[in-house]
């Protein structure tokens, strides 16, 4: 992280996974840029001087990631349906996740069929496969 001068700091993000479910937010929240945690060591300090001077800094893994979304917006997890693919990632029944999130198990349910059809998969676990193939969550 990096701050420059009195007005708002410039802040890089350089998480231990990168996906979607945590870059988007990141950008949303005001970070100059992304950056990957096995960046060699001369681009992590070519990031911070570009963050310093007011310029965003990506790593290709993430670009290519964003460009992938902007270009198949249909495939944009919410934020509850990124929860909820996640625990079904590991391996929580729809009873579960429901008591875990405080959801019924028909609205996990809705949750689910809503994710199948924005990622044109028919199961929970070409679900997972997709979305961690796309990005949209870690494993």
């Amino acid at each position: 992280r990096t701050t420059a001068g009195p007005e708002a700091p410039r802040v890089l993000s350089d998480p231990p996974y990168a996906a979607d479910a945590d870059t988007l937010p990141a950008i949303a929240a005001g970070a100059t840029g992304y950056l990957l945690k096995d960046a060699p060591p001369d681009d992590l300090a070519a990031a911070v001087r570009t963050a310093a001077a007011g310029r965003t800094t990506l790593a290709p893994t993430v670009a290519n990631r964003l460009m992938n979304r902007l270009r198949t917006p249909g495939t944009a997890l919410t934020r509850r349906e990124t929860e909820v693919l996640a625990l079904v990632a590991d391996g929580l029944s729809n009873h579960s996740i429901g008591t875990r999130l405080h959801l019924t198990e028909g609205t996990v349910k809705s949750h689910l069929a809503r994710i199948y059809a924005k990622l044109g998969v028919e199961s929970r676990t070409a679900a997972v496969a997709t979305a961690t193939e796309l990005g949209l969550i870690r494993r």
